[in-house]
């Protein structure tokens, strides 16, 4: 038996302790013992006490019922041979505010031309694990290594830029330890017949104050193909700064910047070559401006051939059955007991 909670453990004790206590400390009881002191014991008050303290008894019977179930007990229900895919991808994407620059094939926002890129990928690589890390100011790992292509491509879909009243500035460096932890961990979870193959994701800025993109050479032992895919022309192009604005009229759709004599001017975002083509140089993978969908298709080609020369590898993997319905049934008949005895104190 394992469990699954669908709220983590501490934060549905917290909010059952708080419940508990709200229940235990009602006023309804300390208003029946307050008329009790004031008139004599009656036979309806003594009613009332034993209605109250059942009354009591039922809901936390309730809450511990929810307790139980929010655990999400799971019983074994067999065991089935899978195959699993030798190749896996990790994505790791840019999402500054400078990819929603306007400078991708003829006028498109950058993360518009990453989304549709990657799910391509996907579509032309179905039978591949794959796992997404972001980053912005902060560098996160958005899905663990799956094999079902549906969730990768909505979460690809879901990505947004970071809101730029709030970010620090681009850094490349920030997402370093992030992919390198990713990579180790599961290259000694996985042993090395796997392969691991990394896209590579950003128009290559740094717009941090007097940092410099570091050497990205240690993490390449863990890396056995993939690309630098780079976004975003020499010319530059606009970038659109409201989450919120819609309107290419409004004088707050584009980012702007102020001179050192307040004066505001237009910002435009220039890819940054050198630093994606030392990343390419780094991890020992192959660079490629993406200027349009295409321009993937050579390294697709290549990464098929490795499908057919990688074969996969048969797991036994267990599967569980949830039996939280058996929890429902007197949670129900708790439910509505309760009921019925509201009504009939009202």
């Amino acid at each position: 038996m394992i469990i699954k909670p669908i709220i983590p453990i501490w934060l549905m004790s917290i909010i059952c302790i708080i419940a508990i206590f709200i229940i235990i400390f009602n006023k309804p009881l300390k208003n029946i013992l307050l008329k009790k002191q004031e008139n004599k014991s009656t036979e309806r008050q003594r009613k009332l006490i034993m209605q109250h303290i059942l009354n009591v008894c039922i809901k936390i019977c309730i809450i511990i019922l929810l307790f139980i179930i929010n655990l999400r007990f799971m019983i074994p229900n067999g065991e089935v041979s899978v195959l699993n895919p030798n190749i896996n991808i990790l994505f790791v994407i840019d999402k500054t505010v400078s990819m929603r620059a306007l400078d991708y094939n003829n006028g498109k926002e950058r993360l518009e031309g990453v989304k549709n890129d990657c799910c391509y990928i996907v579509d032309k690589l179905p039978n591949c694990k794959y796992s997404i890390i972001t980053f912005g100011d902060l560098a996160q790992r958005i899905v663990p290594f799956t094999s079902d292509t549906s969730i990768i491509q909505s979460e690809i879909k879901a990505i947004s830029v970071e809101d730029g009243s709030y970010a620090k500035g681009t850094s490349l460096n920030i997402v370093k330890n992030s992919l390198e932890e990713t990579l180790k961990n599961e290259k000694e979870k996985r042993g090395e017949n796997v392969k691991f193959l990394v896209f590579f994701i950003s128009d290559g800025e740094i717009t941090m104050k007097n940092e410099k993109l570091e050497s990205f050479s240690n993490i390449q032992k863990y890396v056995d193909d993939g690309a630098v895919m780079g976004y975003g022309t020499e010319e530059g192009g606009k970038m659109v700064w409201s989450l919120y604005e819609d309107n290419p009229a409004s004088s707050s759709y584009y980012k702007h910047y102020y001179d050192e004599n307040y004066n505001s001017h237009l910002a435009i975002s220039k890819i940054d070559e050198n630093n994606l083509k030392q990343l390419s140089s780094d991890l020992k993978i192959d660079y490629i401006q993406m200027s349009k969908t295409s321009n993937i298709d050579n390294k697709i080609k290549s990464i098929k051939k490795q499908i057919e020369n990688s074969g996969v590898s048969e797991d036994t993997e267990s599967f569980y059955q949830d039996i939280y319905y058996y929890f429902a049934i007197p949670l129900v008949i708790l439910l509505l007991a309760d009921f019925i005895l509201q009504k009939r104190r009202l």
